[in-house]
C-alpha cells in the first residue's frame, strides 16, 4: 500500500482520526493498525466490533483509491455495501491486510476483501466490500 495514500485517507475522515487509526509495516507494506485503546473496547474488554469494522473499511478504501490513482482514472467511490465475519475476539492491537481489489468498470463496481489480524498474524475477522464507482466529481 502507498504510505502517502494511506495517510491521506486516515487524515481525511474525522471518525478515522477519532479511532486513532495508525499504520504499521508488515511484510514490507503499509497497513492500517487499530490500537488497543480503552475507549475502543466493549463491555467484555475486547475491541468493539464497530472499531474493527472502521479500521478494515479504512484500509479497503485506501487500497482501492491507490489502485484507481495508479491507473490515472477519474473513477471515485460513490457508496458501498459490506459484510463482515468475526472469527475471534480482538484482545490487542489489530492490523488489516486488504487483497488487491477486483474492479469491473463496465458495471461500476469494485470488490475488496480485508483480513483483520492480531499481532501473532492470526485472522480475527474478514470484511467483504462492494464499492459502487462513479466518474468525475463526487
Amino acid at each position: 500500500m502507498n504510505a502517502m495514500r494511506l495517510a491521506q485517507t486516515l487524515s481525511s475522515n474525522p471518525f478515522f482520526q477519532f479511532a486513532k487509526l495508525g499504520t504499521v509495516n508488515k511484510n514490507s507494506e503499509e497497513h492500517v493498525q487499530l490500537g488497543f485503546d480503552s475507549f475502543l473496547k466493549n463491555h467484555i474488554g475486547t475491541l468493539h466490533a464497530g472499531a474493527l469494522f472502521t479500521a478494515a473499511q479504512a484500509d479497503a478504501q485506501a487500497n482501492l483509491l491507490n489502485i484507481l490513482e495508479q491507473h490515472n482514472t477519474k473513477w471515485k467511490i460513490a457508496a458501498y455495501t459490506s459484510r463482515i465475519s468475526y472469527k475471534r475476539p480482538a484482545k490487542g492491537p489489530v492490523w488489516i491486510h486488504t487483497a488487491a481489489p477486483t474492479i469491473d468498470f463496465d458495471n461500476r463496481v469494485a470488490h475488496t476483501v480485508s483480513t483483520l489480524n492480531n499481532e501473532a498474524n492470526e485472522p480475527l475477522a474478514e470484511l467483504h466490500i462492494q464499492f459502487s464507482l462513479t466518474q468525475g466529481e463526487q
